[in-house]
């Protein structure tokens, strides 16, 4: 499985947006950590390389974005290994996917891929890695191979996949795609028991792959072939349409087959997802932070920053962070899209970058922010470290308030205990180490050079 030609190809372009208020524009799910200690998109870059090597790991995700992921892989054992492949601008899955699939053929023209999204939570056992081998050699007789998962449930916030005549290692030729249905639709798709959840993950040849977007979208194909030739040129690709793989390809190929799959997997791609996916107490809720509740059953509430008491409430949402709270009814709590973008449109703040942003290593809170000023906190865990942001224009003192740190600037180290300071000149940046055993709380305090 580990065979120098087998690839993956990590898709992290993805907004988030029907997590908001937790997932925003400038960090979406992805780059958090929803799940455990690390974010959705470190969790999957480990599950790959459990299965290549990691030199053999792209991630695709939007030029934007950049600083995100360099910020993410920072103190990581992924860091200067994984390549990233990024668009210009985003263009859903199928530009994406072709982008990422041209770059590995170019160098390995018999390379095999597998195409993960960077936001699911999955189970990472010898059940996944056996469902992946069987893949892979579904995949080697030029099959274009995808996770159908086993439903446990009439769910309608999936797409789902019908299985058809048998293959070899347990596939099904894919009869075809089905959108989100309604709940008497998705009840029947249960019954059936050849109707699968569209996972969203696939595995195929490369050149496989290729040929079927010459032949199936050459509106897709021709233009990205293109760009990728002129090393991704901009207006090229930014024209390209905006379509997902599975109407450009895998609704019309005739190599399609899907994998039964029967590993625990969420995408998490709503409030209810979320909450259908987490253990629940014995009244039927999940909760997570200071939470307290009276009389309530059956219910998701998450705070971020402060108590939250929730009385007498059933089948809610209650989504609480330093910058807005949420409140849905559940069922239909995947609205909370729909209050985000509106408050993109409008210019806000809560919508586009959060006061607070979680990292491997710690987080970072807004402070204070003013025309010649900021403030920022940055909560660095144990052993880890972290880069200061600061830019050119910018003068930087750090105020070490708990916690001892180690500065390690470009004209060598220094150490801060508590109520210390550094003053870092003329944009220097530095890296923050806490090689002690608690945490680590500095101010970044940063001025415009006058």
């Amino acid at each position: 499985m580990s065979r120098e030609n087998l690839y993956c190809l990590v898709l992290a372009g993805g907004r988030g947006t029907r997590l908001w208020p937790l997932s925003t524009e400038s960090m979406p799910k992805q780059f958090l950590g929803i799940s455990g200690d690390d974010s959705l998109l470190l969790g999957t870059l480990k599950r790959a390389a459990r299965l290549v090597a990691q030199e053999n790991i792209r991630v695709v995700l939007e030029e934007k974005q950049l600083p995100l992921i360099k910020r993410s892989l920072q103190s990581t054992d992924f860091s200067g290994k994984i390549k990233i492949v990024t668009e210009p601008v985003g263009r859903n899955t199928a530009p994406a996917i072709l982008l990422g699939t041209l770059g590995i053929a170019s160098q390995d023209k018999d390379a095999a891929i597998m195409v993960f999204p960077s936001d699911h939570v999955i189970e990472d056992d010898d059940n996944f890695h056996d469902h992946v081998r069987r893949a892979v050699s579904l995949a080697e007789d030029d099959h274009i191979v995808s996770f159908g998962i086993t439903p446990s449930a009439p769910e309608t916030g999936y797409g789902y996949i019908e299985g058809g005549e048998p293959l070899r290692d347990g596939g099904l030729r894919i009869k075809r795609f089905v959108e989100k249905p309604d709940a008497e639709t998705a009840s029947e798709y249960l019954l059936s028991g050849n109707f699968f959840w569209n996972s969203g993950m696939f595995v195929f040849r490369a050149q496989t792959m290729i040929d079927e977007y010459a032949a199936l979208c050459p509106e897709v194909y021709e233009p990205a072939r293109e760009a990728f030739h002129r090393q991704i040129d901009r207006d090229i690709y930014a024209a390209l349409p905006s379509v997902p793989v599975d109407r450009a390809v895998m609704e019309k190929t005739s190599r399609g087959a899907v994998i039964p799959s029967s590993f625990s997997w969420s995408d998490l791609g709503s409030w209810r997802l979320f909450y259908e996916f987490f253990p629940k107490d014995s009244e039927g809720n999940v909760l997570e932070g200071d939470v307290i509740l009276r009389d309530t059953e059956n219910s998701l509430v998450r705070s971020g920053s402060r108590l939250v008491c929730v009385n007498s409430l059933r089948n809610v949402a209650v989504i609480e962070t330093q910058d807005a709270v949420f409140i849905s009814n559940l069922d239909r709590s995947s609205e909370a899209g729909a209050f985000s973008e509106k408050l993109k449109g409008e210019g806000r703040e809560e919508a586009i970058r959060p006061t607070v942003v979680h990292y491997p290593w710690g987080s970072r809170e807004e402070v204070q922010k003013g025309d010649i000023s900021r403030v920022t906190k940055a909560t660095v865990f144990p052993g880890k470290s972290a880069r200061t942001e600061n830019t050119p224009s910018e003068n930087l003192r750090l105020l070490a308030l708990e916690g001892e740190a180690i500065i390690i600037g470009e004209e060598g180290n220094d150490k801060l205990g508590p109520g210390q300071t550094v003053f870092l000149e003329n944009g220097e940046n530095c890296t923050v180490e806490n090689k002690a055993d608690g945490v680590l709380l500095i101010l970044e305090i940063f001025s415009v050079k006058g």
